[in-house]
């Protein structure tokens, strides 16, 4: 009886998404029939590659087979779950969200993270079916000599957490409710992106391979840069959740609040991360790698407060606080466009302040990198913080456009559109200048780098590749530039961020109890 009930609790705990899921999995005969293919073919390389080392004799190469034919089934297995698995998540939920196919599980009982999170959970079953096809072929490979166990192990954890952060970035861009025609621009994007998450994998698993870090399991340094890895990597997969629940929450919910509250948290954590290990292991792009992450997902986390809401309905502005004093806080990490943009701008802001101070400041001077390594990361920093600037300047531009030029055209959920479009006008509208008046400087080489401003590949490509006096004044010049322009959009955009703070104040309650 016992025993009974604990069956029936478990059951009633299982997350009906993760049944359902996995179910149209099971009856998936493409799923069989291709971890069928997955084992011939590792078995066919495994065959092959001991066939002709035994006719090879032993040798410096035959020494090193194990880790050869590794890398090769550490390439089919990242390859084919950031494949398959991502791509499966997010157009399964990107079908059910769409507004001609409304699935039943969104208009059920069902809470947006048992949602997000049922989807999340029916993709680990499938990634962990696919390990257990290869990982006991990469575990034979220890026989063959030139790799050791721990290394194995931490390889496929790494390339586990690499797949699961595509996944969860999949199911993201599968919440965002769009047309077809927004949908496919979307997936290519979501390929692109996984494509380079497969390539930052792979270089990242033939790194741990040349150096060995598995026999490094006593060192301090081993475990503070497998820890701070993994923390950064599972605290990403966590804010991709948050913006997936809060794509499919209700839309009179305050969806924004909490996702900001764990991006801030999220920046405090990887930041102490970050300076941790750049302090302990004396490397300064540790600290760089996290400018780039955080300014990556601020840029994204600007083009999707611009499409949020400009006014609160009764049930997010009776979680105003009363205190003015908590008010401006509560209105950046609200759902809403003004305070999502502040709030971005704000952390691009301290991000890059102490990005500077660690480079330059005495705190990481006993690195004493050389002063070629200085400039190098300070071109970098510049090419990030050019990103971020250019990001804010056309979400900007695109929110102007559409509040003075376009408020009856264009949905506040399309201002994204808006921004791309200024974008695409910003790319192209310099190269055709200087092909109408700049030609003969154009064919010779010497057109002068301002002419290019508006377009952000090619100004971030002159400060990465030009040196000497002209470039150092075309960066600096730039950086200024760019900054009073962003500055200059922030204040043509002020009458509509006080409009909404104005608006945000707890409901006023002027009704009586009757007698």
């Amino acid at each position: 009886m016992n025993l009974a009930k604990l069956r029936d609790k478990m059951d009633d705990l299982l997350n009906p998404i993760v049944v359902k899921e996995l179910r149209q999995v099971v009856r998936s005969r493409a799923i069989m029939a291709a971890l069928i293919l997955f084992l011939i073919v590792q078995l066919g390389i495994l065959l092959f590659n001991l066939t002709v080392d035994e006719r090879r004799g032993v040798d410096y190469s035959s020494l090193h087979a194990g880790r050869r034919i590794f890398t090769v089934f550490q390439g089919i297995l990242l390859g084919t779950c950031m494949l398959l698995v991502p791509t499966y998540a997010g157009i399964r939920l990107s079908s059910e969200h769409s507004e001609t196919n409304v699935d039943l599980l969104f208009i059920s009982t069902l809470r947006p993270r048992h949602i997000i999170a049922g989807k999340m959970q029916a993709s680990i079953v499938l990634m962990l079916l696919i390990f257990s096809a290869c990982a006991p072929f990469m575990t034979f490979t220890y026989l063959m000599r030139g790799i050791d166990i721990p290394t194995i192990v931490l390889i496929l954890a790494l390339d586990f957490l690499v797949v699961l952060l595509g996944t969860q970035a999949a199911i993201f861009l599968g919440s965002i409710p769009t047309n077809l025609g927004l949908r496919l621009f979307l997936g290519a994007s979501g390929l692109m992106a996984l494509f380079f998450m497969f390539l930052g994998g792979m270089v990242s698993s033939i790194a741990v391979l040349e150096l060995g870090l598995g026999s490094r399991m006593d060192t301090s340094e081993f475990w503070l840069a497998v820890g701070g890895v993994a923390i950064v990597l599972a605290a990403s997969i966590g804010q991709f959740f948050t913006w997936a629940v809060s794509l499919v929450s209700s839309p009179s919910a305050n969806r924004a609040f909490p996702s900001r509250l764990y991006f801030l948290a999220f920046w405090l954590v990887t930041g102490g991360v970050a300076v941790v290990l750049t302090y302990r292991m004396r490397e300064v792009e540790l600290f760089l790698m996290w400018t780039i992450l955080v300014t990556l997902m601020l840029c994204l986390q600007v083009l999707v407060s611009i499409n949020e809401r400009q006014q609160w309905g009764m049930r997010v502005l009776r979680m105003v606080p009363r205190n003015r004093f908590l008010r401006p806080v509560a209105f950046l990490l609200y759902s809403g466009s003004a305070g999502g943009i502040l709030f971005a701008t704000a952390m691009v802001a301290l991000t890059f302040v102490l990005t500077l101070f660690a480079v330059y400041s005495d705190v990481f001077s006993a690195l004493s990198f050389s002063s070629y390594r200085l400039e190098m990361y300070r071109r970098e920093i510049a090419a990030f913080a050019l990103i971020a600037l250019y990001t804010l300047v056309y979400c900007l531009m695109a929110v102007w456009v559409r509040n003075v030029l376009l408020p009856t055209l264009v949905k506040t959920s399309h201002t994204w559109v808006v921004s791309l479009l200024l974008f695409g006008i910003g790319f192209s509208l310099p190269l055709i200048l200087v092909f109408m008046f700049r030609n003969e400087d154009w064919r010779m080489g010497q057109v002068d780098p301002w002419w290019y401003i508006s377009n952000p590949v090619w100004t971030i490509y002159e400060i990465l590749e030009r040196r000497g006096s002209n470039a150092d004044d075309f960066l600096n010049g730039s950086l200024v530039f760019l900054s009073v322009l962003t500055f200059l959009m922030l204040m043509a955009c002020m009458p509509w961020i006080v409009r909404q703070l104005r608006r945000f104040h707890p409901p006023l309650t002027t009704s009586a109890e009757t007698p």
